[in-house]
């Protein structure tokens, strides 16, 4: 295959693709408007310096976009290289150029997801747009994540268990196949020969918890013999072996009689965490150790061997199906300036247990390290409280401006900012004149905090003890208050999100959503394609790319904006407005 996009686009391909779309694609736009978007210089390193000369990366980058924007599979894309006159205009190929086999495009995601290969390809798309005036520096940028379903199937624990010892089971089998015969037995070709499903597991209780113990005794004959003296260390380090190792810690433990047992399943009080930490139990908050035989949470817990790093979710407070998932989470950052349009200029994928909050920093590090620090970052309650709000001003120089978290004691009468703090004096009046002693420091989440209690006497003399504490057994206002710049910074923000003003400012985050909508069902982005963490970010890179691309090409034409004709006015709309016309005022 010929073709580099700084080569004169062949006069034939020219005639026909214009001939053919008179009013240009999103492809022929890439090329009249963005023709150097890549250079061969942004894939220094990728591949080998010596060796016959491949396709050019330039063209396979092109490709890997257009392929995302139209949400098309390997062998569509290669199709569309071969046979669509836009495409070969795009790529500057001639009219009877036969393009490449399918596999290449695979290849080639595989050199995007070492390091930070594909986050530096937006980067370069963005500068391009930078430079062409399609993006400002440090303007106003807004942020929502989505959930992403994995490329697996999603299994119970015993199914998990046996299929990933099916899975070691394969891979030491093409390894060394003369080492795995003579350890195993003819019986586990019954259990392990084919894929573990449920409707081929023991039904009876009994016979299910004896299977379970089965697969364990046979997972741990693998483990022990992998890390044998005189064992292989490649046998070792085969990734199914990892896993097997990771999944059997976490579904198994030895019991105090030293016998291999079944670790408890997971209530769902832990289930999901905040931050896909456990919950603590009274155990915990009394000091004991959580209970070893229970299945650990899901911010490590492994849910399938085919992709280990997918991880399971569930979002408190949903009711329906995209309350819990297993995958990953995509954070998408874009541009939301007046007079441009809105381009993605950056993404971040995490394991779906990952909350909004611990995403922030990366965010904004990814943003900075693109030239793209915004002055102003509309986000939504999930990514905003008080120590982001402060640390990403005093970090990143960023204003973030999202809801805080209203009070949630605001339902018995009197919030926290109805309370005066006196800073000076360490003391806090409440709204009928009484002072606190001086609050005393504390920990909240692991992060200090200042504690303020009220004396028992004044509150039950208090005629709105009831409404304030909501306790009807006479005990004191408990206050929790963050340090002075925190405190402040919350109470200034509780107080302003009320008004019209930071309402009409915030309103222009409600655009993610649609953005959000798009990627997903107009672009493919809500199932992963690919297996592993580094793999699904490329997709979400793509992904973004093409969406950018097609919003580009349906926003302008070779620098002007359209002249678009007016929506039709209906019928209905049209008796509405000859009636408002009419009446008087």
């Amino acid at each position: 295959m010929g073709g580099d996009t700084g080569r004169v686009i062949p006069a034939e391909t020219v005639r026909a693709a214009w001939a053919a779309n008179p009013s240009g694609t999103p492809a022929m736009w890439i090329r009249d408007r963005l023709a150097g978007v890549f250079g061969e210089k942004d894939f220094v390193g990728w591949f080998p310096a010596d060796g016959r000369r491949g396709l050019s990366p330039v063209v396979l980058a092109l490709v890997s976009v257009l392929q995302f924007a139209e949400n098309l599979t390997d062998r569509q894309a290669a199709l569309a290289v071969r046979c669509r006159i836009d495409w070969k205009y795009c790529l500057g190929l001639e009219l009877t150029d036969p393009g490449f086999d399918h596999s290449v495009l695979s290849e080639f995601r595989d050199r995007m997801a070492q390091d930070d290969r594909a986050d530096r390809l937006l980067a370069v798309m963005v500068q391009r747009l930078v430079e062409a005036g399609l993006v400002k520096q440090r303007g106003r940028v807004r942020t929502d994540s989505t959930h992403v379903l994995a490329a697996v199937r999603k299994l119970n624990r015993v199914e998990l268990v046996g299929e990933t010892l099916r899975v070691a089971l394969e891979e030491l089998a093409a390894a060394d196949e003369p080492w795995l015969a003579a350890l195993i037995t003819p019986e586990w070709a019954s259990r392990y020969g084919r894929p573990v499903r449920y409707d081929r597991l023991p039904r009876g209780k009994d016979d299910l918890a004896a299977h379970v113990l089965q697969i364990g005794q046979d997972g741990m004959t693998v483990l022990e013999a992998v890390h044998a003296a005189g064992a292989s260390r490649r046998l070792r380090d085969l990734p199914g072996v990892q896993v097997l190792r990771q999944v059997w810690v976490q579904q198994y433990w030895t019991d105090s009689y030293g016998d291999l047992a079944w670790r408890a399943a997971k209530s769902s009080r832990d289930r999901q965490s905040r931050h896909g930490r456990p919950r603590r139990s009274s155990g915990e908050e009394s000091g004991q150790q959580p209970d070893p035989a229970r299945v650990p949470w899901s911010g490590i817990e492994i849910v399938s061997p085919h992709d280990p790093e997918a991880r399971y979710c569930r979002k408190e407070g949903k009711t329906t199906t995209k309350a819990e998932w297993v995958g990953y989470r995509d954070h998408q950052s874009e541009t939301c300036d007046d007079n441009v349009p809105n381009v993605i200029v950056h993404v971040l994928t995490r394991p779906a247990p990952v909350q909004d909050i611990d995403a922030v920093d990366d965010i904004h590090a990814g943003l900075a390290a693109s030239g793209l620090t915004p002055a102003e970052h509309l986000l939504d309650s999930g990514y905003v409280t008080p120590d982001v709000i402060h640390h990403t001003a005093q970090q990143w120089g960023v204003a973030l401006i999202g809801p805080v978290r209203a009070d949630p004691r605001g339902r018995h009468g009197f919030t926290k900012e109805d309370f005066h703090v006196n800073w000076d004096d360490h003391t806090v009046t409440c709204p009928r004149g009484v002072t606190s002693p001086p609050f005393k420091p504390t920990l909240g989440d692991g992060k200090p905090r200042l504690s303020v209690l009220f004396p028992r006497a004044a509150c039950r003399a208090c005629p709105d003890r009831q409404a304030c504490t909501g306790d009807a057994n006479g005990k004191g206002r408990h206050l929790t208050l963050l340090p002075e710049p925190l405190q402040q910074i919350q109470t200034r923000n509780r107080a302003d999100q009320h008004t019209e003003p930071w309402k009409a400012r915030y309103a222009l985050r409600a655009g993610c959503e649609a953005t959000v909508s798009e990627t997903t069902r107009a672009h493919g982005l809500r199932n992963c394609r690919y297996k592993g963490l580094a793999k699904t970010h490329v997709q979400h890179v793509l992904t973004a790319a093409g969406t950018n691309v097609i919003r580009l090409a349906d926003c302008y034409t070779p620098g002007i904006i359209p002249d678009r004709p007016p929506r039709p006015i209906s019928p209905f709309q049209q008796l509405c407005r000859r009636l408002a016309a009419q009446t008087p005022e």
